[in-house]
C-alpha cells in the first residue's frame, strides 16, 4: 500500500487540531485523476468544516478528515473512464469535492469532469487562488444571474460587489468588470481593503458598516442592476434588496437561515440566486460544467484578461497551515492565501 503525508485532523476544535498524519494514497473512481498536489489554497469552508461549524457530524473511529478545496498539481494517473481529456504530466486545478478529503496531502483524487487545465501562464500557486472563486462567480453570476460574457451596448450596467477584497470578491470585480463589462462598486471597510478593491479593477469603494444607500448617492449612483453578495444575508439582505433597480438580481454566497421579507422585490421584480460551488460534484447536477468553465476561466488567465488573486504564499506546513486559517477566521485577509512548498 502507497502511503502519503497529509495535513490533517481526527476531531473538531481549533487550530491545535490540526497535525500531519500518514495516509494511503486514494483509490481512483472511473471518472478520477490521480493528482500530485503543488499548492492549496485557502477558503472560509477549510475553517468551517475544522471547527465542525458546518455540521458534518462526528468522526468516526481512526478517521483523518483533510481539508483544502482549492487546488493546483500534475496528473499522475487517470481512471478507466476519463477518456481523453487528461493524461499523465498534464498540470490541472480545481475545487474539488467537499464529500472527499481535500488537497492537504501529497495526492489527491478529484473527479476530471470538475477539473481545468491549469494556465499556462501562472505557477501552481498562483493557480491554487482561482478555482473556487472562480466557479462561484460564474455559476452565481454569469448562470444564476443571467450576466452576458461580453459587454452590452449602451451605458454599461452596474454590479454592487460585498467584501470585494476577499478571495471571491477580488476575482468578482475583475470578472463582472473585464469579462462582463459592467461598472463594479466593490465594499471594504479599511484603507488596505479598499484599496486592493481598486487594484482589482473596482471603480468605486463603499464601506459596507455604512449607508450604502447614501455613499452610492455620493457618487451619483441611485441604483445598481446586480449584487455579488459574499457576506451573510441574514445581516444585510434588505440593505442590499434596496440598492436594487428595477429587474435587479442578488446572488448569495451563504444560506438565508433566518426569515426575510419578500414583499419589496414583487414590484420591482428584483431575483435572488443563491450559489453554492460544490452543488454540482455532490448532487451529480452536470459536474462537466465546472471543468469547462475553469478551462475558459484558464484561457482568460493566460491572454491577461483576469489575473491571479493570490496575496500570501506559505509553505506546507501545520504551522502554516494554522497561521492560514487564523487569517481566514479574522476577515481581514486580502485577496488569496495559499500553501505550497517552499
Amino acid at each position: 500500500m502507497r502511503m502519503m503525508k497529509a495535513l490533517g485532523q481526527t476531531q473538531f476544535g481549533g487550530t491545535e487540531v490540526l497535525k500531519q498524519v500518514s495516509l494511503p494514497v486514494p483509490e481512483l473512481r472511473a471518472t478520477d485523476l490521480l493528482v500530485r498536489v503543488k499548492a492549496v489554497g485557502i477558503n472560509p469552508v477549510d475553517t468551517k468544516v475544522r471547527s465542525n461549524a458546518a455540521g458534518h457530524g462526528q468522526f468516526q473511529q481512526e478517521e483523518v478528515r483533510v481539508t483544502g478545496w482549492d487546488g493546483a498539481g500534475m496528473v499522475e494517473e487517470v481512471g478507466s473512464a476519463v477518456g481523453g481529456r487528461f493524461r499523465p504530466g498534464d498540470e490541472v486545478f480545481f475545487a474539488g469535492d467537499l464529500s472527499r478529503r481535500g488537497c492537504h496531502a501529497e495526492y489527491v483524487a478529484v473527479d476530471a469532469r470538475v477539473a481545468g487545465r491549469k494556465p499556462a501562464s501562472l505557477s501552481f500557486a498562483e493557480s491554487a487562488a482561482i478555482p473556487l472563486a472562480a466557479l462561484a462567480v460564474w455559476e452565481g453570476m454569469i448562470e444564476g444571474c443571467g450576466i452576458p460574457r461580453e459587454p452590452r451596448l449602451g451605458p454599461p450596467q452596474r454590479a454592487l460587489v460585498v467584501g470585494g477584497a476577499g478571495g471571491v470578491g477580488s476575482l468578482g470585480i475583475q470578472i463582472l468588470s473585464r469579462v462582463c463589462g459592467l461598472q463594479v462598486i466593490a465594499t471594504a471597510s479599511r484603507r488596505e481593503s479598499a484599496e486592493h478593491c481598486r487594484l482589482m479593477g473596482a471603480s468605486g469603494v463603499i464601506d459596507h458598516y455604512k449607508n450604502m444607500k447614501e455613499q452610492l448617492a455620493s457618487q451619483g449612483i441611485q441604483a445598481v442592476d446586480y449584487v455579488l453578495n459574499t457576506a451573510d444575508p441574514n445581516t444585510n439582505f434588505d440593505a442590499l434588496v434596496a440598492l436594487l433597480a428595477p429587474l435587479g438580481k442578488m446572488c448569495c454566497l451563504q444560506p438565508m437561515t433566518k426569515p426575510a421579507n419578500l414583499a419589496p422585490l414583487f414590484l420591482r421584480r428584483l431575483s435572488v440566486v443563491f450559489e453554492a460551488v460544490f452543488t454540482r460534484p455532490l448532487l451529480r447536477a452536470s459536474p462537466e460544467a465546472q471543468g469547462a468553465i475553469l478551462d475558459h476561466v484558464s484561457m482568460l488567465l493566460d491572454a491577461g484578461t483576469l489575473r491571479t488573486t493570490l496575496v500570501k504564499k506559505l509553505p506546507w506546513t501545520v504551522a502554516a497551515l494554522a497561521e492560514a486559517h487564523v487569517l481566514s477566521e479574522s476577515g481581514r485577509a486580502l485577496g488569496k492565501t495559499v500553501l505550497a512548498p517552499v
